[in-house]
């Protein structure tokens, strides 16, 4: 974890930040604010005390309940759910490990929230890990 700077940018996917009083991540897009309240705690913190988090350092559980995507591998295979609104799209195959090889896609189906979370929440007790590469897109 490293504190915010003026120089902090974040990726087209969205960041995740720490809160220095609960310790609760939340997702931003962007650094361009002064202070910000923490969605969890209310309090209110300025940016400088934020810390960045990694994307590896983050629950998955977590990543996809902040709406964001999150690929899960075990070997060959991978599973990858997106949130799309109030659904979630569902995806899962076998590929290589570069993303020009990921292309054979054995099935995809939308879901909801609740069905996601128990389908990652069952991935991991399985022992399928985050995509090392951190990215949650095909």
């Amino acid at each position: 974890m490293k504190l915010i700077t003026r120089h902090t940018r974040a990726p087209r996917a969205g960041a995740f930040i720490r809160c220095p009083y609960c310790d609760a991540v939340s997702l931003v897009h962007h650094f361009s604010w002064s202070m910000l309240s923490c969605q969890h705690c209310g309090e209110s913190v300025a940016k400088e005390r934020w810390s960045y988090c990694d994307r590896s350092e983050v629950d998955p559980l977590t990543i996809l309940r902040l709406g964001s995507p999150v690929t899960l591998r075990d070997g060959d295979e991978w599973a990858t759910w997106m949130p799309d609104g109030d659904r979630v799209i569902s995806m899962y195959g076998t590929g290589g490990r570069v993303s020009r090889n990921r292309n054979r896609m054995e099935g995809r189906i939308q879901i909801s929230r609740e069905v996601a979370l128990r389908q990652v929440q069952t991935h991991l007790e399985y022992g399928w890990k985050m995509d090392g590469r951190g990215k949650g897109q095909i």
